[in-house]
């Protein structure tokens, strides 16, 4: 097997980094209390969901992400979307 090629011409990354914003992985905490819901139907699903999502979210998506048919899952209270977020810079 060859050597590998480079795509891009990057010595120095750092010189491609400057002013960009921080990304700070940071793993969610486990869920202190689960709760698990059954329904017998669609119909019953709906109704609670409708409930749910009037009640408790305030009218927003409740379940987002990776749902099945059959199993969905949801935070209570909703994390926050990253476009609520603004990036500050202290260095000004």
């Amino acid at each position: 097997m060859g050597k590998q090629i480079k795509l891009f011409k990057v010595n120095n990354w750092e010189e491609h980094y400057i002013n960009m914003p921080e990304y700070n992985n940071i793993k969610k905490p486990e869920p202190l209390i689960t709760a698990t819901f059954k329904f017998t139907n669609k119909t019953d699903f709906d109704k609670f969901h409708s409930i749910v999502k009037k009640h408790l979210y305030n009218n927003m998506k409740v379940f987002d992400g990776m749902q099945t048919k059959e199993k969905k899952q949801s935070w209570f209270p909703l994390p926050p979307r990253p476009s609520h977020f603004n990036y500050v810079d202290d260095e000004k």
